[in-house]
């Protein structure tokens, strides 16, 4: 319920009188309620039918009484200026929930918000995931253990969204009652670049999902630093782009989807045989101009939110592989000449919330794009020894070896 929304006081209209009288509201919406937690004497002074202005923090419990918090009424009088009226929840749908970054930035929206510069807006999250067995169990669990922000009135998982399929959008539509989307954070990816390198069809359907742009919603979008070539240090947006594998290649087709290209979405040096997969996108919509792609560097972070992870069988980030590795004392190679960017989990929720929160509030005149990493570079081996000296770990099994270059 927003804040200040006016409404009509209803004494007991069903009832034929007397000191036990129900009060009622009904609301701009036409839902009437029952009033609790009022202060009774001033409220039963009031004619049925009076305008309303309803006190700041009013909750609906239950779905059928309305808890005014012991407020006195403050009557909205003729020609007095309107107050805010409420809006309908604004719908947010997640892909990718169940992964690393979606099961950080569900909690977080979840428990923190969105930010919001505006006071009345509410939320509900679409979480959209293919295969977790584990996920909604532990959903559940974690949302039994906080309460919720009071933006978010509604959180609904969304199984077997599956990208590689035609129907993914269908399944969407359903979920969500068929209604508009008003932001949409894409995070689904097939991001193991040697699985994409064996299976090309698949990671084009998955990372260049034209059809999400059917909703017409701002995306926010997870890319990738392996667009580039990686051969210099440091990249910068207006960088020439040139991916070296398949993986690289979808995520930034789908950046040219999302910045309005409609035709030749990678250039003739940055094609390559998987090419033959690329979607047509002759007869998408144009793209949402509050839109913003960001290209993401190696996430590092803590265990996932939820108990069961993302996967059965893997780690949720680098930085658990390692610490495996380590305690275990088990010989692993780690290259000293691949270098990243790393950036922690914590910032990239920072980003990603700053840019969802623009888009539902701010009237944006392009596509945003954005590198997203670290201030400083580190190889994995380096990354390696750190995590063992922080752990005081012996690091003797890390051994740094060199990437050959092909």
């Amino acid at each position: 319920m927003s804040n200040n929304q006016i409404g009509t006081f209803l004494l007991c209209p069903d009832c034929s009188g007397g000191s036990d009288d129900i009060m009622n509201i009904e609301t701009s919406g036409g839902l009437i309620y029952e009033i609790i937690n009022a202060d009774v004497d001033d409220w039963r002074k009031l004619e049925s039918g009076t305008k309303v202005i309803l006190p700041p923090d009013t909750e609906i419990i239950a779905g059928s009484k309305i808890d005014l918090k012991g407020e006195k009424p403050r009557i909205w009088v003729e020609g007095q200026q309107q107050p805010q009226q409420h809006r309908p929840p604004r719908k947010i749908l997640i892909t990718g929930s169940s992964g690393y970054v979606g099961q950080y930035l569900l909690a977080a929206l979840a428990f923190e918000g969105i930010n919001s510069t505006t006071d009345d807006s509410t939320y509900e999250l679409f979480l959209a995931y293919n295969n977790l067995p584990t996920f909604e169990g532990d959903l559940n669990d974690l949302l039994e253990q906080q309460k919720l922000h009071p933006s978010v009135v509604k959180i609904q998982p969304i199984p077997n969204v599956d990208f590689s399929k035609s129907d993914y959008i269908q399944t969407i539509q359903q979920a969500i009652d068929g209604t508009n989307l008003d932001a949409i954070v894409h995070l689904a990816a097939l991001s193991s670049p040697a699985y994409c390198e064996n299976h090309p069809a698949d990671a084009w359907k998955v990372n260049c999902p034209i059809n999400l742009l059917s909703f017409h919603a701002p995306i926010i979008y997870l890319s990738t630093d392996q667009v580039y070539e990686g051969t210099k240090s440091y990249y910068q947006e207006d960088d020439e782009t040139f991916p070296v594998n398949v993986y690289g290649r979808t995520k930034l087709a789908f950046e040219r989807v999302l910045l309005g290209r409609k035709t030749s979405l990678l250039s003739q040096r940055e094609l390559a045989s998987d090419g033959q997969y690329m979607p047509d996108t002759e007869s998408i919509p144009p793209p949402n101009p509050k839109s913003t792609i960001l290209r993401s560097s190696l996430i590092l972070g803590g265990p996932t939110p939820l108990k069961n992870g993302c996967r059965k069988g893997s780690f949720p980030s680098f930085l658990q592989f390692i610490e495996s590795r380590l305690q275990g004392a088990t010989p692993t190679d780690y290259f000293t000449n691949e270098f990243r960017s790393v950036c922690y989990i914590e910032d990239v929720l920072r980003a990603i919330r700053h840019f969802l929160n623009k888009a539902l509030t701010k009237e944006n005149s392009q596509v945003g794009l954005y590198n997203l990493g670290g201030s400083t570079r580190v190889s994995r081996y380096e990354i390696a020894v750190q995590l063992a000296k922080h752990l005081n770990l012996d690091y003797s099994t890390a051994n740094g070896v060199e990437r050959k270059l092909s």
